[in-house]
């Protein structure tokens, strides 16, 4: 069941849109964001791992069993790679609080053109015309996401604009990750190392910031949130490599369309969030977008 990239896509695109949510609820919880999310991370991790290492006699069995990779080489990409996936989290999980589960999933969606974006530039794929009006249609996304913070606070209205970031470094992420991967290499092996690179990352900047590394009290909300985080972590980037690996990266942030879908009817059911007409034009342009650069994938 998990094989199939369509299923993949809209688990993982649904997971990223749950902890946007969490994201938003663990001041509530006692929770400073980014301590939930590098202790979410680090269990993640421990969950992912010995999910795999019982799993692993099922891949000796299948002879799915590979050589090593390049020692160095892997090393330089789970570094760049821990980079790369911290810093959308973080900025997310600061932001969800000050503008909301639904404005920090909607800017999910913009992955997609800008990976179609990047690939034309690097020349892994071709620029057709439609692709190309796609992507000006999610960028006119960006400035209508961008205009429905207006009105917010003069703080939150600085954390719109770094919530805009995420699909930059989500998308070079992507390109990275398919144009480096070391050759021999597991996908759930590369999560692994991806998120302890993330993690020492993370754990430095909170050592550094003096950031609280616990809740102001632990109670069944603050546990609660830490458990499921870590659960989703765990899920989630098992299943985004394989998706990786199968799918390529421009179908990969596909997974942005489906975390803005979801994390806009969460917002609203969770949190009571209704999104403006600034937002909801922004949608339909992020929308436009992702069809027209879906057109005719297959022929790049």
């Amino acid at each position: 069941m998990f094989e199939q990239p369509v299923v993949l896509l809209l688990v993982v695109g649904s997971f990223l849109a749950v902890s946007t949510v969490i994201a938003k609820a663990a001041p509530a919880a006692g929770w400073h964001p980014l301590a939930l999310l590098q202790w979410s991370i680090l269990g993640g991790a421990a969950g992912l791992f010995v999910i795999t290492r019982l799993a692993m006699p099922r891949y000796r069995r299948a002879g799915l069993a590979r050589a090593r990779p390049d020692t160095g080489q892997l090393a330089v990409y789970l570094i760049v790679s821990g980079v790369l996936f911290i810093a959308p989290n973080m900025i997310a999980f600061s932001a969800a609080p000050r503008v909301g589960a639904g404005f920090v999933s909607l800017s999910f969606a913009f992955p997609l053109v800008l990976t179609y974006a990047f690939a034309v530039l690097l020349r892994l794929e071709r620029l057709q015309a439609l692709r190309g009006a796609g992507v000006l249609a999610g960028l006119a996304g960006a400035v209508l996401l961008a205009v429905s913070g207006k009105d917010l606070d003069v703080d939150a209205s600085w954390w719109t604009m770094f919530a805009l970031t995420i699909p930059v470094f989500l998308s070079v992420g992507n390109i990275y990750r398919t144009l480096r991967w070391p050759v021999g290499a597991r996908p759930v092996d590369l999560a692994l190392g991806m998120m302890a690179a993330g993690f020492t990352a993370l754990a430095l900047f909170n050592a550094m910031a003096g950031i609280p590394l616990t809740p102001i009290a632990w109670s069944f909300d603050s546990f609660g949130l830490l458990i499921a985080q870590m659960a989703i972590f765990a899920l989630q980037y098992g299943l985004y490599f394989r998706l990786q690996q199968t799918a390529g990266p421009v179908y990969l942030s596909q997974i942005g369309s489906v975390a803005a879908v979801v994390g806009l009817g969460l917002g609203y059911l969770v949190f009571g969030e209704v999104p403006d007409m600034a937002k909801l034009a922004a949608v339909a342009s992020v929308g436009a977008g992702i069809v027209l650069v879906s057109l005719r994938r297959g022929a790049s």
